[in-house]
């Protein structure tokens, strides 16, 4: 099996692709980069095709993998995750006024797709922390309020399950309106610093190895 690690062939031996996987984990780790793209014999597989022990048992000609720096990983997460905001504040709109129109199931579909893509903004963040790459101390000194900008999301979240509960479409309607917008500008404020962050990690990682 021919193992390629960022277009260049390795020397690496194995029998299987989860063996392959293995060992060029094991030496990216050591450069201090992590795999994010894995192509066997010319497909990309998924991270459920990973997981499936029935694939990664299976030989194969070719596998083909891409790193990145934790820290390059980190600010992608970032920015898609403020991108994301942009979008997901057009869908809370759009909610809001289906409910004020009396189209409440509609409504209520569009916030729980709103609702979604906040859970995975807040996940986002909250695993990109736990990599290590950046500092909450750090950041804290830099002037990020982290953790002001995540309780403020956080608090108004549970008023929005909390008026759906209560089926208070007045509620719902005003705080996506007039409440949220505030509260999502700063997490998406927050997010762009982050990634600024990141960034300036990643390229002091990349001078380093030169």
């Amino acid at each position: 099996m021919r193992i390629l690690l960022d277009e260049t062939e390795t020397s690496l031996k194995a029998q299987t692709v989860g063996d392959a996987l293995r060992q060029a984990a094991d030496l990216v780790g050591q450069r201090g980069r992590l795999i994010v793209e894995v192509e066997v014999d010319g497909i990309r597989w998924s991270e459920e095709d990973l997981a499936t022990p029935e694939t990664s048992d299976r030989a194969a000609g070719e596998l083909k993998l891409l790193t990145a720096h934790p820290a390059e990983l980190l600010r992608e997460t970032f920015t898609q995750a403020s991108e994301a905001i942009v979008s997901v504040e057009e869908i809370q709109c759009e909610a809001a006024k289906r409910m004020q129109a009396g189209r409440t199931k509609e409504g209520l579909q569009a916030l729980l797709e709103a609702l979604a893509v906040w859970g995975a903004v807040q996940t986002g963040i909250s695993r990109g922390l736990d990599i290590g790459v950046l500092s909450l101390d750090d950041l804290r000194a830099r002037g990020l309020d982290v953790d002001g900008a995540m309780k403020a999301l956080e608090a108004k979240l549970r008023d929005l399950r909390q008026a759906i509960v209560e089926q208070d479409y007045t509620a719902l309607s005003d705080c996506l309106l007039y409440e949220f917008p505030a509260v999502a500008q700063r997490v998406s404020a927050l997010l762009r610093a982050l990634a600024r962050e990141a960034e300036a990690s990643a390229n002091a990682a990349r001078s380093a190895q030169r």
